[in-house]
């Protein structure tokens, strides 16, 4: 069983933090919406993570981002979570999925939700940002959120298949979480998508001292990390720790800065 206060304390995280990316026109930002929830019912937090706390963690971070909100709308008394991971086909052949469909108990709307918690490190010489795994981009998740992800209750086939089941889709809402990181030694401005006051970190190719490293199902709540559920490794370890794994590695130096350490092929071909 998981610890729910822990827990608890992620949920807070995502009620307090900012989005990441620009919500798109017409589109809602999510934030509000469980922060509405959240000051509306006194104990919602502490309910949600005692839930949370009887399930499996999931390994996937993404996978647990997506319970963490599931869990404040399924015990919110304003809102009601219809459906998760709603699967879109056409015939056979499978046209992707909806990520939550939330009902405002107060009006009656039913809104169509998308979700993304994301990592991205911004290359000064590229203009472009990648995620730990290169192939992800966030020009590209930021596109296919917009041109995509949150137009797919607008078109036909899906709507008439969506009212065919009783959902009937009056608003889009998006909500993102996560942190872009700055080069540590070169100034970079922040990618045009990026919300303005989004979650910053640093990345370095050499490590900066000795540091801590941040387990991955904490990356979305870094500062969460306490001094004892990780020993500091000096940089020279650190460094060889981070090439053996062949990937950046989310580190915590000995300043509290919030940083990935990235391995000397890192991005590759990629960008």
């Amino acid at each position: 069983m998981s610890d729910p206060a822990a827990l608890a304390g992620e949920l807070r995280w995502l009620l307090e933090a900012p989005a990441l990316l620009n919500t798109p026109a017409g589109v809602d930002d999510g934030g509000p919406w469980l922060a509405l929830a959240s000051a509306a019912q006194p104990g919602l937090i502490e309910t949600a993570a005692r839930a949370l706390a009887r399930q499996p963690r999931p390994r996937r971070l993404g996978v647990h981002f997506e319970n963490l909100v599931a869990a404040l709308i399924e015990h919110s008394e304003r809102f009601e979570l219809v459906a998760r991971n709603l699967p879109l086909r056409n015939g056979g052949q499978t046209l992707g999925e909806l990520d939550m469909l939330v009902r405002d108990r107060a009006s009656g709307e039913l809104a169509h939700w998308e979700l993304a918690l994301k990592f991205y490190l911004g290359l000064a010489d590229h203009g472009a940002w990648p995620g730990p795994n290169p192939a992800d981009q966030l020009a590209d998740k930021a596109r296919h959120l917009q041109r995509y992800q949150l137009k797919r209750t607008h078109e036909p086939l899906i709507a008439t298949q969506l009212a065919g089941a009783g959902y009937h889709v009056r608003r889009r809402v998006l909500l993102t979480r996560g942190r872009l990181f700055y080069p540590a030694h070169t100034a970079l401005l922040s990618p045009p998508q990026a919300y303005a006051d989004h979650q910053r970190g640093l990345w370095w190719r050499s490590a900066p001292r000795p540091a801590r490293l941040i387990p991955h199902d904490l990356w979305h709540c870094p500062e969460s990390l306490s001094d004892n559920q990780t020993p500091e490794l000096a940089a020279a370890a650190l460094a060889d720790y981070v090439e053996q794994q062949h990937r950046p590695m989310m580190i915590v130096t000995e300043q509290r800065r919030i940083g990935f350490l990235v391995p000397s092929h890192w991005p590759g071909s990629r960008t």
